[in-house]
């Protein structure tokens, strides 16, 4: 049986960074048993929520026993926060997050992911790399209630979200950060003549974490996701903008866990009107930018990973989605491809040419986006996995007896489909 994947398609694994977040995000039933078990214990102030909010709290993947390390005021703002949320809202929730076909936040997927074996772990190296300390920093400067609040309401779905359904190129909300526009609109103009297919009705945007200081934009987030709008949704947008305001580590929505991502999307075909009519978009997150430049990638980074996203849209055109292969294989299958096509494009004499050694560099060390949730739909290989595919794209561009040729995306395709069982064989031993 054929299956396709995701009407978006990104950068990050959704759970890709269950390694480093694991271990460190404090809210997980784990932890929290730890603290209820021992009140005494560092940061335990005996905080508690009523047991409505408790309920919620369960619903949303959260022990309640967290609470205890919360202070009391804490917990009653907590409380207070959670007593007018409707009971159902983690199905409403999952219902606009299956309409809209996006990948949750890698952040809240890092929480709630468990490692198993649906492809055998035990056969792959999956070690972490450079990003996980950049990403573990962002999060170790987050207290137990933020992260409790930020997960329970989702407001780390909240910029993609909202850059998807209402951002458009022209408006300025939605501008490309000043110190990388040029490079991607150059890059991006340069992938639309590079490709055979039609790419020239794609929407190059940014999200920006920003816009949780904006009562309006979050309201209607509010309206979106769990169908909370008038007096109750304006009531709820102007105490989340409080939070986020008043909040140091989360530097007004411009703390990059907000936007740690970037990726493209296309509703062509969608039975759903509201989807269907959204325009094909590329949206890259301040967050993915600022991680490249602290890990050293500024220079070749940001075209690297638009190569990725682009070749994502070349995937649609192409129907390239379709494939015999289901759950995590699919879905590993997809982004190695886009990886490998991406990784031409950018070496490539006629793309951009970009130093195929840096490039190299930059994705693996970057490609600890590769992810070791084996058993995750979302699953996009491993950091070995994606190297190896970015490194096949390089060699496939070198190699060509003339530089001047492009390949069909269909021929490099088939020639991709043949390198992929290499490319995925386990590597540990």
């Amino acid at each position: 049986m054929k299956t396709s994947t995701t009407r978006t398609a990104c950068t990050l694994a959704a759970a890709g960074l269950v390694l480093s977040l694991g271990v460190t995000l404090p809210v997980t039933s784990a932890s929290a048993a730890t603290v209820a078990a021992n009140p005494s214990a560092p940061g335990s102030s005996g905080g508690s929520v009523s047991s409505a909010s408790a309920a919620k709290l369960r619903s949303a993947g959260i022990d309640p026993a967290v609470a205890g390390r919360l202070s009391p005021a804490q917990a009653r703002q907590l409380d207070a926060l959670l007593t007018s949320l409707p009971a159902d809202f983690r199905a409403r929730q999952t219902a606009a997050l299956a309409k809209a076909g996006v990948d949750r936040s890698p952040v809240r997927d890092a929480v709630e992911a468990r490692l198993a074996a649906a492809i055998d772990g035990t056969q792959y190296v999956c070690s972490s790399t450079a990003l996980d300390a950049y990403v573990n920093q962002l999060v170790g400067a987050l207290d137990t209630n933020t992260i409790v609040i930020l997960l329970t309401f989702g407001l780390l779905d909240f910029p993609t979200y909202d850059a998807l359904f209402y951002g458009t190129t022209g408006d300025p909300a939605y501008a490309l950060p000043k110190d990388y526009k040029n490079e991607l609109n150059r890059a991006f103009s340069a992938t639309k003549r590079f490709w055979d297919v039609k790419l020239d009705d794609i929407q190059i945007m940014a999200m920006h974490g920003s816009m949780l200081t904006d009562v309006s934009r979050v309201q209607r987030m509010f309206a979106l996701l769990y169908g909370i709008d008038g007096a109750a949704g304006a009531s709820y947008a102007a105490s989340i903008v409080d939070f986020v305001r008043g909040t140091p580590a989360l530097r007004g929505g411009d703390n990059p866990l907000f936007t740690l991502n970037a990726f493209a999307f296309s509703g062509a075909g969608e039975a759903d009107p509201t989807i269907a009519a959204l325009p094909d978009k590329m949206i890259f997150g301040d967050g993915i930018l600022d991680a490249l430049d602290k890990t050293g990638f500024r220079d070749v980074g940001p075209s690297a990973v638009l190569g990725h996203e682009m070749a994502h849209h070349v995937q649609y055109e192409d129907n390239l989605f379709v494939t015999d292969l289901t759950g995590p294989e699919a879905t590993r299958r997809t982004e190695l491809m886009a990886d490998a096509f991406g990784t031409y494009f950018v070496t490539s004499k006629r793309g951009l040419a970009l130093n195929t050694a840096r490039v190299i560099e930059a994705e693996q060390n970057f490609y600890n986006v590769g992810d070791c949730s084996f058993d995750n739909p979302g699953h996009h290989g491993t950091p070995l996995q994606r190297l190896a595919a970015a490194t096949w794209g390089a060699d496939v561009a070198k190699a060509a007896a003339n530089q001047g040729h492009i390949l069909p995306s269909l021929t490099l395709d088939a020639m991709f489909e043949k390198q992929l069982p290499v490319l995925v064989a386990p590597d540990a031993g």
